[in-house]
């Protein structure tokens, strides 16, 4: 059986979706897969030692610029795919698969300009990455091809934590407001929200913001829960997996680019501005998002409100221009539009799995809603 050594950057989320796209590539190819991780803080790894231990056939090095340690002198003639590494830097050429990066500042800025506001920024990685570069690029293009000027936050060389947060801090504050943020991953929409609360600005009222990779565990314990592109990192790892297979079967290919996209975008409290005006209706929107895929409907949400069913309609048509049966159609399709997008999800699952009390009924509302199509039909027509 072979080896095939998988470097790391950090055991994060995203890490462990690219480890499940590979494993599922090595499981079809008979390999083994070793993880090695390497996190931030840590000593960078005496790689050419790793790589005798190991005696792997091929190496996946995911390094995001942080593991300068894995290089052509200590990986030797192995065949090697670079994942989320600059494809313009001292590797190339090389096997590199990307985060599309134009893909989801263009998703970003759709996002915002939807809101209709007339100021917008940027908040980029803490510190410069060809990445969070990339991202901010395409998202001021698209941007200021509507008419708008972007402000845009990157932390200075030289500054310590505590400096680059209260610049942070004050950039927030002097932002015209009501204002779109594009923060370049959640991390940052996380730190965004967090100096917002302190400056006392209103989320999503006056700032609303969208963070990027959907770690769910940061997006839902932010106050107010972030909203965020979902990446599909699991294919990243699948298509690094799939180029390294070719490499090693074919010595002459030894340069390639592909890239990996968008999943969709999960709409949370942070960039919900109609929701904002009333305290129930914002509860209300929350209760929906978190709970449509269960069997919940107008009754349940009333409850969520503190209103009788009568009273809850009144208020949440009021505020949304819609009804609550409106809005929970709307995010139980919203939740099937994305999972479609995955080629690999099984259509005749999906109705279960965003609350539908049956797929005859998934199917004719879908059809309904999309010129005709079908579930299939769309999904042909969004991978086209």
């Amino acid at each position: 059986m072979k080896t095939i050594l998988f470097f790391v950057f950090s055991n994060k989320y995203i890490c462990a979706n690219r480890i499940d796209g590979v494993s599922r590539y090595a499981e079809k190819a008979g390999w083994r897969v070793q993880v090695i991780e390497r996190n931030s803080g840590e000593k960078a790894l005496d790689v050419m030692r790793i790589v005798d231990f190991w005696q792997p056939a091929g190496v996946i090095a995911e390094c995001g610029g942080g593991m300068p340690e894995i290089s052509r002198r200590t990986l030797g003639n192995l065949p090697v795919v670079y994942l989320d590494e600059d494809p313009c830097g001292q590797k190339a050429p090389a096997l590199f698969v990307n985060s599309d990066a134009v893909q989801i500042g263009e998703v970003a800025a759709r996002e915002l300009l939807a809101l209709r506001l007339k100021h917008y920024a940027f908040l980029g990685f803490q510190r410069k990455i060809h990445w969070s570069e990339r991202r901010r690029d395409a998202f001021v293009r698209a941007i200021k091809l509507h008419g708008y000027e972007v402000d845009a936050f990157e932390a200075a060389a030289g500054d310590d934590d505590m400096r680059r947060r209260e610049k942070l801090r004050r950039f927030l504050k002097a932002l015209p407001k009501p204002c779109g943020l594009f923060a370049v991953n959640d991390p940052a929409g996380e730190e965004a929200l967090e100096l917002a609360a302190l400056e006392g600005i209103d989320i999503p009222r006056e700032l609303a913001v969208i963070g990027a990779d959907d770690d769910a565990v940061i997006c839902e314990r932010t106050k107010p829960s972030l909203s965020s592109i979902g990446i599909d990192f699991e294919y990243g790892g699948y298509l690094c997996a799939e180029l390294l297979d070719r490499a090693m079967h074919e010595p002459s290919f030894a340069a390639a680019r592909v890239k990996y996209g968008a999943t969709g975008v999960i709409h949370r409290e942070s960039t919900r501005r109609a929701a904002a005006a009333e305290r129930r209706v914002a509860a209300a929107m929350e209760f929906i998002r978190r709970n449509a895929a269960d069997s919940i409907g107008t009754d349940d949400v009333a409850k969520a409100m503190g209103l009788s069913r009568r009273m809850a309609q009144i208020v949440f048509k009021k505020y949304t221009g819609l009804t609550i049966h409106e809005e929970l159609t709307n995010e139980r399709m919203e939740n099937v539009e994305r999972l479609l997008r995955n080629p690999r999800q099984d259509i005749g699952a999906i109705a279960g799995l965003c609350g539908w009390s049956s797929s005859a009924l998934l199917r004719k509302l879908f059809k309904a809603s999309h010129d005709g199509l079908s579930m299939r039909e769309w999904r042909k027509t969004v991978a086209g």
